[in-house]
């Protein structure tokens, strides 16, 4: 059995094929999450795989480690908060051109697995590393990558679902996002040690 045929992307059966699975998406974002999701699996899963279950775990998993290996590659020459702007245009791009993965990885009871949490962990030790080179480390990093998560992801949606009239150019947009980013992580230390009231 194909991994398409798997999820019920196939004809036998009153099943449907690629090509109409694609025409249900409404919008261009969903039709490039579609497309990409079916070129991993037509080009990686081959028949290893039975179940939908089976598929999104693989796909989740194959998405957090080309994630890491991205950011890894992107950062590898950088230091400080050259590094961490490296890391942030490096999860953008990574969702912009692979937007089936990049969602793909979201946790869900069907993604929950021993691998995934693996490759979410060695993910996270990648980005910790990089946030420790800007002073950041335990609560304060884990806040700074969940706001760089949710800064990068809104901005990946609302990229994908562009209408051609928009005027401002998205890379310069999120430039100055990351700038406005940066320029807030000293409060994530401060938030972390609140003032000491004086007594008297």
């Amino acid at each position: 059995m194909s991994p398409l045929a798997a999820i019920g992307i196939d004809r036998p059966a009153g099943r449907f094929g690629a090509d109409e699975f694609l025409s249900l998406s409404g919008s261009s974002w969903d039709k490039r999450i579609a497309v990409d999701l079916i070129a991993e699996m037509e080009m990686h899963l081959a028949d290893k795989v039975t179940t939908l279950p089976e598929v999104r775990r693989i796909l989740a998993v194959k998405g957090y480690q080309g994630l890491r290996r991205r950011i890894e590659s992107d950062v590898k020459d950088q230091s400080g908060v050259a590094a961490l702007r490296a890391m942030a245009h490096a999860m953008r791009d990574f969702a912009l051109e692979h937007p089936g993965l990049s969602a793909a990885t979201f946790r869900s009871s069907t993604t929950d697995s021993p691998e995934w949490r693996q490759a979410l962990g060695e993910l996270l030790g990648t980005a910790n590393r990089v946030l420790a080179q800007v002073g950041l480390e335990g609560e304060p990093a884990q806040q700074a990558l969940r706001m760089l998560r949710s800064l990068v992801r809104g901005f990946v949606l609302s990229e994908m679902a562009a209408s051609f009239l928009e005027l401002l150019d998205y890379r310069a947009s999120f430039e100055l996002a990351i700038d406005v980013f940066v320029l807030g992580l000293p409060a994530l230390n401060a938030s972390s040690h609140p003032p000491v009231t004086a007594t008297v």
